[in-house]
């Protein structure tokens, strides 16, 4: 791969260069031949000599005395050009605009001299010559034009200086094409290394390397940070994945206890083999109905779960008394034979709290955190439920002196399927309680806080917007 790259940057580095140099000839071209200017109106890109000796020498060659007409006149004096007319002796015969310092004769080596080498004479200007014919005489024009406008240099080139300057073309040419395939090379390396770290995320493999220095400094942090975070995604899932493997595994095992209940009571009842009197089938019934209670629990959990999950739980907001709330809620857990006996303690010192609410899952929620606290402790745990009103809050706070939860409980407490250990009782619970709860308090917008100690018990604050 990292051959590939650094071949296909070279050739497109070299592609580019030629591209670019075609492009410049054809512009030359294109402006040399056009008449396009960038704010000159006679010294443009455009520019020619010829062309613009062409209009003067016609005026110059006209009629019997040498002349020209007040526009071209004008086009010299506005652009600092001037024109001498001389003689077959060199002496001058017409003069537009010329310079104080401009001769009005030559010698020939003079005249050469002041033509090639602008520099060196008295009045540096770029000269350009010409012939005119008038009558039977031939004259030479010369034209100056202002030295920071035009200027001209000349190059004599022998074969043997050819030779040189095409050998110093070509080593050019080879030196370019070094340089880049270095350059390529040092820009494909990092690449080549963005792109394996991509392919490794991409094969879902995590690993932090060393962040690249130079123009994938950003690129390659950025890669490694997501690697952490796709590395960290990918232990929750599988942790998740099996939670939710014994979940599924306990869930089974719970539903045949039921099922094998239901199943032996009603066959019992049904059969003729057995003589069963009237208390006999109140109590099958009874554990028939129980065991019935019991999966219709967990199918109401797994669709409120499955609610919760795809955000379709149907809140309805109310302003509700909290305080009537509570109470009913804690009477229905001390309603219920199987938490007849424990001990629940309710303090508030307001009996009028106003909250806007969905009653019936609030008081799932409350109740999922209580039930918590009585079937994860021993049976003489004292649960006590306060309610503490805020300028903007209201602290729900269930408390209990029981076992505490554990570090790897208390990591878990909020993940679906996860069960706890610490239970008092022969308790199947579906392992969503929690879960549920939490989702019921994020949909009030509220925040539930945990304080644990194993061994002093478990504090649950539960805080809603008054």
């Amino acid at each position: 791969m990292k051959v590939k790259l650094t071949i296909k940057l070279l050739i497109s580095m070299i592609i580019v260069y030629y591209i670019t140099m075609t492009v410049y000839v054809v512009l030359n071209l294109v402006i040399y031949n056009s008449n396009i200017t960038f704010g000159e109106k006679v010294f443009s890109v455009s520019f020619n000599i010829s062309k613009f000796m062409e209009p003067y020498i016609e005026d110059l060659e006209k009629g019997n005395d040498f002349s020209l007409d007040d526009n071209n006149i004008n086009k010299l004096t506005q652009n600092n050009i001037w024109i001498q007319v001389l003689d077959k002796e060199n002496k001058e015969v017409y003069e537009v605009n010329k310079p104080e310092n401009i001769p009005n004769s030559y010698l020939t080596a003079e005249l050469i001299e002041f033509i090639q080498d602008p520099w060196g004479s008295s009045a540096p200007t770029t000269i350009s010559t010409n012939n005119i014919a008038k009558g039977n005489e031939n004259y030479t024009l010369l034209i100056g034009f202002p030295i920071d406008k035009i200027f001209r240099f000349k190059m004599t080139l022998t074969d043997e200086s050819f030779k040189y300057h095409i050998s110093i073309i070509i080593f050019s040419l080879i030196l370019m094409t070094i340089v880049a395939y270095i350059f390529s090379r040092n820009l494909v390396k990092p690449m080549v290394s963005v792109v394996e770290d991509i392919d490794d995320l991409k094969n879902g493999i995590y690993i932090n390397k060393k962040n690249k220095q130079g123009i994938f400094k950003e690129v390659s942090k950025n890669i490694n940070n997501l690697s952490l975070i796709l590395k960290e995604n990918e232990l929750q899932r599988k942790e998740a994945d099996k939670a939710k493997e014994e979940w599924i595994a306990n869930i089974s095992h719970d539903l045949k206890t039921p099922l094998s209940s239901i199943k032996g009571y009603a066959e019992l009842l049904k059969g003729d083999q057995y003589e069963i009197n009237i208390e006999e089938a109140k109590r099958y019934g009874t554990a028939i109905l129980d065991n019935s209670n019991y999966i219709q629990e967990l199918v109401n959990d797994l669709s409120l779960v499955y609610k919760l999950k795809n955000k379709v739980l149907p809140i309805k907001f109310k302003e509700e008394n909290l305080i009537n709330l509570l109470q009913e809620s804690i009477i229905d857990l001390l309603n219920n034979s199987k938490y007849s006996n424990k001990e629940i303690n309710f303090n508030y010192y307001d009996d009028n709290i106003i909250l806007d609410c969905d009653k019936k899952y609030l008081k799932r929620a409350i109740n999922n955190f209580i039930i918590n606290s009585l079937e994860h402790n021993s049976k003489d745990t004292i649960v006590i439920v306060s309610v503490l009103k805020k300028e903007n809050n209201i602290n729900i706070i269930i408390e209990d002196n029981g076992y505490g939860i554990k570090e790897e409980d208390f990591k878990n407490i909020f993940t679906r399927y996860y069960r706890g250990v610490n239970t008092s009782s022969a308790y199947n619970g579906s392992g969503l309680g929690m879960a549920i709860a939490k989702e019921v308090i994020d949909c009030h917008d509220g925040v539930i806080n945990i304080e644990s100690e194993v061994g002093l018990g478990t504090k649950i604050i539960i805080v809603l917007k008054n």
